[in-house]
């Protein structure tokens, strides 16, 4: 009696590398169209984000506010003294607020009532600091 198996041609190291390769590349192409399929249905109802055109429009990085008068910073008598904020925002019956802003020009601002949006900061030796994005004259 023959053996069956006898007359099966195996083939080499070399073809069965190409063979598992030539596959995986199929199989990654296929994946990718089934993938990419996926990705129209999210397209169809895209996530709309809009951005501000300056730091001033922008309410939702400023969420802090207060309201009141801003005061210019009093000049400290000795220069080695530790100020925080160029301004204050003086309001009726509450402490005040100190004031910073490298976005906008609070000297603009110096005796108005307004209300100051921003981003309390850790303060040292003032009750608050702010730093100022956005303000709105009363």
């Amino acid at each position: 009696m023959q053996n069956p198996l006898k007359n099966i041609h195996l083939p080499s190291q070399n073809h069965l590398f190409i063979i598992v390769l030539v596959l995986s590349v199929i199989l990654g192409v296929v994946a990718g169209i089934v993938l990419s399929g996926n990705q129209k249905m999210a397209d169809k109802a895209p996530l709309i984000v809009e951005k501000p055109k300056t730091a001033s429009q922008d309410n939702r990085t400023f969420k802090d506010f207060a309201e009141g008068t801003i005061q210019p910073r009093p000049t400290p008598k000795d220069s080695s003294t530790y100020v925080e904020g160029t301004h204050f925002l003086v309001r009726n019956g509450a402490v005040p607020v100190a004031l910073t802003s490298s976005v906008i020009d609070l000297s603009e601002f110096e005796g108005k009532k307004v209300k100051v949006l921003g981003e309390t900061q850790k303060a040292i030796k003032e009750g608050w600091l702010m730093d100022v994005g956005k303000v709105e004259v009363q």
